[in-house]
């Protein structure tokens, strides 16, 4: 026979689920990028970005953002990966993107301060721009947990 959960002494409250929300940003960089040729049509390129991200839709505020990342280029296309800091101080939060031929993505791996426990993940596309900048556009989830 199955009892009831109350009746074993076992009480259930209520759980907050937070839902997660649109995001959209669009994060403007001054960049500095290193490239070693390892063949004729390919080769190994390491940058760092450094600018703002103007928050479009969602819980995050309009903040610094300061990305790494390396990886390689061919005929077939660029692949990378490396984290974005995003915020300064005690409010942070640190994404991982991955660039493979086609498909540039993120994810949140964590935050600090208010931003402790935010989630997501989503898509990307950067375009360079005159000069040594670029501008890069967000779109995805994100789950603010406090």
């Amino acid at each position: 026979m199955i009892k009831p959960l109350i009746a074993l002494g076992i009480a259930l409250s209520p759980v907050a689920v937070a839902s997660a929300e649109e995001f959209a940003a669009t994060n403007t960089y001054v960049t500095e990028t290193k490239t070693w040729p390892t063949g004729e049509k390919d080769g190994y390129w390491m940058v760092k970005f450094t600018g703002v991200s103007q928050i479009a839709k969602g819980p995050i505020e309009t903040m610094a953002v300061e990305c790494n990342g390396a990886g390689f280029w061919s005929a077939e296309g660029i692949v990378g990966t490396g984290i974005c800091v995003h915020g300064s101080g005690e409010d942070t939060f640190v994404l991982r993107f991955d660039n493979k031929p086609g498909s540039n993505t993120w994810r949140i791996l964590s935050g600090t301060g208010k931003y402790i426990g935010l989630t997501g993940s989503g898509t990307a596309t950067t375009k360079k721009l005159p000069g040594n900048r670029r501008v890069s556009v967000l779109n995805g989830d994100v789950n603010l947990a406090n």
